[in-house]
């Protein structure tokens, strides 16, 4: 229970990190309400329970509190959960601070559409020295050359997808979070992360054409489940490396 409650109130933070950094905001500034700005108390801010309490509404304005808090809350709570019981030990830190960089980037695009290069492009030389002193189960020629790769790859296809169509199909904060998967799983990872990502990616957005009937130039976000994909081949990479041999 104390492991979930950490978890929990890490969830909260990466919240935090996520509406800060878009909206410029310092993250040593106090909490207040994102509709009126006025201070929340310590029992506004207990992770979950306070949304639950609540019933999702802001105590001091009575305006809504967006599902994602809650969600990315018990979503981190999960997938971090996961990582410790599935994740060597010495590897642990690393794919923790991984998943939460990649936690932050699916929150704030799912919200705004954008995403913050603190939480990606910067974090690529993290994951490089991470692979050089063996805290990732990749070499440091294979971090370096994977995020450059993908990075590149993306921006390609951005290129010929512009040419062909006149319109953009990728922007630069999917290739600076390939780079950044890249550089923390290594040329199979980023592959499968890309693989996985565009198959969740292709079935949310048929669904969401067909249930809303909102056309097909509705945008919708792709980062959350490139990040999605990249969790998943984390936590079950032993499957996909299985996977792949067998096929091969």
């Amino acid at each position: 229970l104390i492991l979930i409650a950490m978890l929990l109130c890490w969830g909260s933070f990466l919240n935090v990190v996520a509406v800060r950094l878009i909206n410029g905001v310092s993250l040593f500034a106090p909490s207040c309400c994102i509709h009126c700005a006025y201070p929340l108390s310590w029992y506004d801010l207990i992770p979950l329970i306070s949304w639950i309490a609540l019933r999702g509404r802001s105590r001091c304005c009575n305006n809504p509190i967006s599902l994602l808090y809650p969600s990315i809350e018990l979503f981190t709570a999960l997938s971090i959960g996961l990582l410790a019981q599935s994740s060597p030990p010495d590897y642990f830190f690393s794919y923790a601070l991984f998943f939460s960089a990649l936690i932050v980037v699916i929150r704030s695009d799912i919200e705004t559409m954008l995403i913050s290069r603190y939480t990606t492009l910067y974090l690529v030389p993290i994951g490089w020295l991470l692979s050089s002193v063996q805290l990732l189960p990749i070499t440091l020629e294979q971090s370096i050359i994977a995020s450059i790769a993908s990075y590149c790859i993306l921006y390609a296809v951005g290129i010929i997808f512009l040419i062909t169509t006149g319109k953009e199909g990728l922007g630069i904060g999917d290739m600076d979070l390939l780079a950044l998967i890249g550089a923390f799983t290594g040329y199979l990872g980023a592959w499968v992360s890309l693989t996985l990502g565009s198959i969740i990616g292709s079935i949310i957005g048929i669904i969401i054409i067909i249930w809303y009937r909102t056309g097909k130039s509705t945008p919708i976000p792709f980062d959350p489940f490139l990040a999605i994909g990249a969790i998943a081949y984390v936590l079950y990479q032993n499957f996909f490396i299985d996977l792949l041999f067998i096929s091969v």
